[in-house]
C-alpha cells in the first residue's frame, strides 16, 4: 500500500472498540480465513475494508479474493493451493468517541464534537505450510517477521518488529492460540528492545497468534483524526507439544 511519511511519534493509546478488534488469518481446507475481531468473540469482517490479500509462494505471488465464508464462525474466505506466507490489509477506517462515551464510525470533520479520533488500519500475516517463506518482509507499515522457523518455535519465538521498514522498539508483542480468552495477566507477552526484536513465550502447542499495535500522533490526515492506529499479527502452527 502507498503511503504518505509519517512525522511524529506514539502517545498514550485510545482504542475504540472496532479499533482494539484485531486482524488475523487462519488456515482451512485448500483455503485461507480472513477473522476479525477478538479471538473468544469473532465477527465478520468487511470485505470492502480487506484491501490486499496476497499469498506469497516458494515459486510465485497470487493474490486472492475472499468472500464470505459458510463456517459456523463469521469468516472471509479465499482458496489457496499450497504452501503459502499469506499477506493482508485492512482498513478499519476513521472512528470518533462521543462525550456519551460511545463510538462512531466517521471522521472528526463530519463529527466535532467528538472527544477524540483515530484511523484504524490492520495488517495480519500467516505462515501455511511447511515450504511457506515465513521470514519474507513483505513491506507491511507495521510487521511482525520471524527470526526462526516458527513451526519448530519450542517454548518461545523470536521475531523483530518492523514499522515503516525500521526496528520497533519498546512494541509490546502479544502472543494468543487465536481461539480463547485470556485476561491481561493471563497473556503471554514480550517488549521489544533497541534493534525491535523479542523472546515471545509460547504457552500451549497448536495455533499461534502473535499481536502488536502501534500509534501515531498527530494523524497523517489532521482534519479527519487525532491519531493513526495500527495493529499487525503473524499466524503459525506448532506441532511440537514442548512448549512452557
Amino acid at each position: 500500500m502507498t503511503r504518505i511519511a509519517l512525522f511524529a511519534a506514539a502517545a498514550v493509546a485510545f482504542a475504540a472498540p472496532a479499533a482494539a478488534h484485531d486482524l488475523w488469518l487462519s488456515p482451512g481446507p485448500g483455503s485461507v480465513m480472513v477473522q476479525y475481531g477478538h479471538p473468544h468473540e469473532p465477527e465478520m469482517p468487511v470485505a470492502s475494508k480487506l484491501t490486499s490479500l496476497i499469498a506469497y509462494q516458494p515459486a510465485r505471488t497470487v493474490g486472492l479474493t475472499a468472500t464470505t465464508g459458510t463456517e459456523p464462525v463469521p469468516v472471509l474466505r479465499a482458496a489457496l493451493d499450497g504452501d503459502a506466507l499469506v499477506a493482508a490489509a485492512y482498513d478499519n477506517g476513521y472512528w470518533v468517541r462521543l462525550t456519551d462515551g460511545s463510538y462512531r464510525n466517521a471522521s472528526k470533520r463530519m463529527v466535532p464534537e467528538g472527544e477524540k479520533s483515530q484511523w484504524s488500519v490492520k495488517y495480519a500475516k500467516a505462515a501455511i505450510g511447511p515450504t511457506a517463506p515465513w521470514d519474507r518482509v513483505v513491506g507491511q507499515p507495521l510487521e511482525i517477521v520471524p527470526l526462526e522457523a516458527p513451526a519448530s518455535a519450542k517454548g518461545s519465538i523470536r521475531v523483530r518488529v518492523l514499522f515503516d521498514g525500521r526496528p520497533l522498539s519498546g512494541a509490546d508483542v502479544v502472543a494468543t492460540d487465536g481461539a480463547t480468552f485470556k485476561s491481561e495477566a493471563d497473556q503471554a507477552r514480550a517488549a521489544t528492545d533497541a534493534a525491535g526484536e523479542a523472546t515471545v513465550p509460547l504457552r500451549v502447542a497448536g495455533p499461534q497468534v502473535l499481536r502488536v499495535s502501534h500509534r501515531i500522533t498527530p494523524s497523517q490526515t489532521p482534519t479527519l483524526a487525532d491519531a493513526d492506529t495500527y495493529s499487525a499479527t503473524f499466524a503459525f502452527t506448532v506441532a511440537d507439544p514442548k512448549t512452557n
